[in-house]
């Protein structure tokens, strides 16, 4: 139940505020005083939410409730702070798909750029700001207001600057996107993906298309992730000065690296385009990568169907055929790629028991390549999995960077799942190699529908349907999605019969049946 209702008063929401700065002032908080503060946190976003469709005081104190604790010079305080502020608030706006609430993301984040841009650590935040001429925050929502309606330029671009979305799912399902149809309509063009270094392993196969590195601190503080915008701009300004202004064209599709179109990247905006994926297409549950094909052909006129695309490098394509290669040898011609990474986000896993009772029911009928995700605690599962298997009987050959070479050459040894833990594009590499893959709602999923691999997706659905529609996975291949409501989460019988949802579904894509080829 939230602590705040929809009519919280001016007073209410003030008292919070004061409660937050009384216990701030008091020095380094106690472990009681840090309770408290992380109740207010979470008050301040439950009442952001419910008060996001007016723009009073209550929204504004609450905005600079976060606000404060994020700026705090305690460690506790700033996570306290920006958790809330990202995971609480502006995630959950983002993750509606309604047009109303990007209204409302627009309101809150426009806040708290103002409020960062007045810290004396963000002089020059502040400075290039008002160098695009705006200086407060009515001219970024004026300016925001004004990218409704965008229009692409004549044949004459020579360059397209391509924004990261900076997630690897979502570069995949909607900025590659982008980057065939900019491919496609300017076929003399350069392509500059801005972003990640991760890019490279997952479209440096591919003509004309240069990765420019950017950084982009996801789990850094508020300010840290807006002073990220700061090496955007210089990035672009670096590669405008061998174009004229009309050979030149930006393409944004919602990034994080402008807040989702709120910081600007080239005083002529003529040349800027913005994909607000969170509103397009509102009237329709199509996934995101349908979407951006929509919005794409919309704007180009383009007859020639869109989907969501890699160009692996030569050496991630050749990795996975020769996994693919030692386990068949092993006898099992059907290969499965798994992954159970989140993204950081544990609400989207299901749990260890699910996990450990699907991989031995597929091990009956196909071989398995295990990606060992990004974070430790996710290394540490797939561990303890492959721990039960070896115990179950079953052989298990490890893979990284630096064993992969001698392990892959050596002939002794049939095993029957093979773990990986190392770069996403080698991890892609192994999912083109394989037959079918199955994840939790992350990457993999749409590196898979890229790919062309039947793919099974598992949702445990704790946002809106919308959520779900939108982020399901789109591309040339079989995509599958299984949905687990939130409520039956701790529940034997939902996990239960998720398992047999899993395990019918995925043969089915193994056997190509028409049923599993026509459904969605």
């Amino acid at each position: 139940m939230s602590s705040f209702d929809f009519n919280i008063t001016n007073a209410q929401a003030a008292q919070k505020l004061a409660r937050c700065r009384a216990l701030c002032a008091a020095g380094t908080p106690a472990q009681a005083e840090l309770a408290q503060l992380a109740q207010l946190a979470q008050q301040a976003a439950e009442q952001c939410l419910t008060c996001q469709h007016a723009t009073g005081a209550p929204l504004r104190a609450a905005v600079t409730l976060l606000c404060e604790l994020g700026a705090r010079p305690e460690p506790e305080l700033v996570r306290l702070g920006s958790d809330a502020l990202f995971r609480e608030v502006i995630e959950r706006l983002n993750d509606s798909f309604a047009p109303e609430s990007c209204a409302a993301y627009d309101r809150v984040f426009a806040q708290v750029i103002e409020f960062y841009r007045r810290l004396p650590a963000a002089r020059e935040l502040d400075a290039r700001l008002r160098q695009f001429g705006l200086p407060d925050e009515a001219a970024l929502l004026a300016r925001k207001a004004k990218l409704a309606h965008p229009r692409l330029p004549a044949h004459d671009i020579r360059k397209v600057l391509l924004l990261s979305r900076v997630t690897i799912g979502a570069d995949v399902a909607i900025t590659s996107v982008l980057l065939a149809g900019a491919r496609q309509h300017y076929p003399q063009a350069e392509i500059v993906l801005l972003g990640s270094a991760k890019l490279r392993e997952l479209f440096g196969g591919a003509a004309r298309i240069r990765v420019r590195e950017l950084p982009y601190e996801r789990g850094g503080t508020v300010l840290a992730r807006l002073q990220s915008w700061l090496a955007v701009v210089t990035a672009i300004e670096d590669e405008a000065r061998d174009c004229a202004p009309s050979e030149l064209l930006v393409l944004d599709p919602d990034s994080r690296l402008t807040q989702l179109g709120l910081l600007p990247v080239l005083a002529d905006e003529t040349r800027y385009l913005f994909f607000e994926s969170r509103r397009f297409g509102h009237e329709t549950d199509l996934p995101l990568g349908q979407l951006t094909a929509r919005w794409w052909q919309t704007l180009s006129g383009a007859g020639t169907a869109l989907f969501p695309q890699l160009a692996l490098p030569g050496e991630h394509t050749a990795f996975g055929q020769t996994v693919a290669r030692k386990l068949r040898a092993a006898g099992q011609q059907h290969l499965v790629s798994l992954s159970f990474g989140v993204g950081g986000n544990a609400a989207k896993r299901v749990n260890a028991e699910f996990e450990a009772a699907l991989l031995p029911r597929l091990l009956q009928a196909s071989a398995l390549i295990l990606d060992k995700g990004g974070a430790p605690d996710e290394r540490a599962q797939i561990d303890a999995l492959t721990a039960a298997l070896r115990t179950a009987g079953r052989q298990v050959l490890e893979l990284n960077a630096e064993n992969a070479a001698a392990k892959l050459a050596d002939e002794t040894g049939q095993p029957v799942i093979v773990t990986w833990d190392g770069s996403i594009g080698a991890f892609a590499g192994l999912i083109a190699a394989s037959d079918q893959y199955i994840g939790y709602d992350s990457a993999g999923q749409h590196l898979a529908a890229a790919l062309g691999i039947p793919a099974l997706t598992i949702f445990v659905n704790g946002n809106s349907t919308r959520f779900a529609e939108r982020w399901r996975p789109s591309g040339r291949g079989v995509s599958k999605v299984v949905q687990l409501p939130i409520e039956q989460l701790a529940q034997k019988q939902g996990t239960d019969n998720l398992l047999a949802k899993v395990l019918t579904l995925s043969q089915k894509l193994r056997q190509g049946s028409p049923a599993a080829l026509t459904s969605r």
